[in-house]
């Protein structure tokens, strides 16, 4: 059960922060949250990573939604399957509510909002909630596969 509630608690927070950044930062606007390194920044992203694919929203939504369905079955069989699998279960989570936010304000909307912004020069991107549920999933479930690998 604790496994859906972050699922719920990720895309909450995710769809909850698009919406107020929609409703209180104006589209490209900039505003400093720490000096010199973190931002919220207002964009618009009908593409995936750095824009890529922008404006093939079927390609996009075919790819995401394939993705996130596979994504829930085995968020699924980690939460009711071997008690060895469920260790995946919550970092699977993570991740899932992530993919859900962007799939669902995608399909919604044809784009996603990003607005998370770190200054490290040239090229670096802006991102959401989303991305970065997807990023520390992926990362935990990888943390959990070393560790299984190191005690077979």
């Amino acid at each position: 059960m604790k496994n859906f509630l972050v699922f719920i608690g990720v895309l909450g927070l995710d769809l909850g922060t698009k919406k107020w950044v929609d409703s209180h930062l104006p589209r490209g606007k900039r505003k400093k949250v720490s000096k010199n390194l973190l931002y919220f920044q207002h964009i618009k992203n009908s593409g995936m990573a750095y824009h890529k694919f922008a404006g093939k929203k079927n390609f996009i939504l075919g790819l995401t939604g394939g993705l996130t369905a596979i994504y829930s079955v085995f968020f699924l069989l980690a939460c009711f399957g071997k008690k060895d699998s469920q260790k995946y279960a919550l970092p699977l989570a993570i991740s899932l509510g992530g993919a859900y936010g962007n799939f669902l304000e995608r399909w919604k909307k044809g784009y996603v909002t990003d607005f998370i912004y770190i200054d490290k020069g040239k090229n670096a991107p802006i991102f959401n909630i989303a991305d970065a549920a997807l990023l520390l999933g992926a990362i935990l479930v990888g943390i959990v596969s070393l560790k299984d690998s190191a005690n077979m």
